[in-house]
């Protein structure tokens, strides 16, 4: 524990896809227990939104919000440079890769482009944005990668493929570098979800949604589990994984 004595006055949590749904659940969670939020979605107003509503619940935390599209590396670098600036490079301690798409397409109809914004968000998003924070963490020896997964990381459904493969290859990369990083004191987890009631659920599949939501994982009970493997570094160590499926 000795590692984190430095961390405990000035901690950076990054979330991405903050705009709503878990990810802004667990910033507006996150916000009670760091100094300093830095939250990004492609949609502007949403973050500014969330932005303003953390300040009002809480106007001890200091919040950075900023409109990044995960998938484009310069974005990403202009996003991890804007929050070293405000907050210092010692500070950022937690990351929580939480952006994501979803097509329901079978492959035979799954467009090239649908493909690409699967796995460039899902995938090459976690890879940039966990490359733009490591080299601050490892300086610091201890940080916190949390890695949003799904079921269809662990199980293939028909009319996912390519969701299911952006999320298989997201476990991957999480159990690889956990091996990497081990030694610095940071870990890496993975939160494996069920369905949970969001837009991005709604926008998949508007029936289904509409009939089974009330079933569905609620994003704050998501968020406030995330929040809990974050703080508890007793309990969840580097390489942990945990399930949730159902509410």
């Amino acid at each position: 524990m000795h590692h984190h004595s430095k961390s405990t006055q000035n901690r950076t949590a990054i979330i991405t896809g903050s705009g709503r749904g878990i990810g802004k659940e667990t910033a507006v969670m996150l916000a009670n227990k760091v100094e300093n939020i830095v939250l990004c979605s492609r949609t502007k107003d949403e973050i500014d939104d969330v932005v303003n509503e953390i300040r009002e619940i809480n106007n001890h935390v200091n919040v950075l919000g900023q409109s990044c599209d995960i998938s484009i590396s310069s974005q990403v670098d202009t996003l991890i440079r804007a929050a070293v600036d405000r907050f210092g490079s010692e500070s950022i301690d937690i990351l929580v890769n939480n952006a994501g798409v979803a097509f329901d397409k079978k492959l035979v109809d799954t467009s090239e482009y649908e493909w690409d914004q699967t796995i460039d968000t899902n995938l090459k998003g976690a890879f940039l944005t966990t490359k733009a924070v490591l080299p601050h963490m490892i300086r610091r020896k201890s940080g916190t990668i949390l890695n949003v997964n799904s079921g269809a990381g662990k199980t293939g459904f028909s009319g996912l493929s390519s969701y299911c493969a952006s999320k298989f290859g997201l476990a991957g990369l999480a159990e690889s570098l956990s091996l990497e990083v081990n030694m610095y004191s940071i870990r890496v987890m993975t939160i494996f979800l069920g369905q949970v009631a969001t837009k991005m659920w709604q926008d998949y599949n508007y029936d289904y949604f509409e009939k089974n939501k009330d079933n569905m994982l609620g994003p704050k009970s998501v968020a406030a589990k995330i929040v809990e493997m974050i703080v508890d570094l007793k309990k969840y160590k580097n390489g942990n994984s945990i399930e949730m499926y159902y509410p």
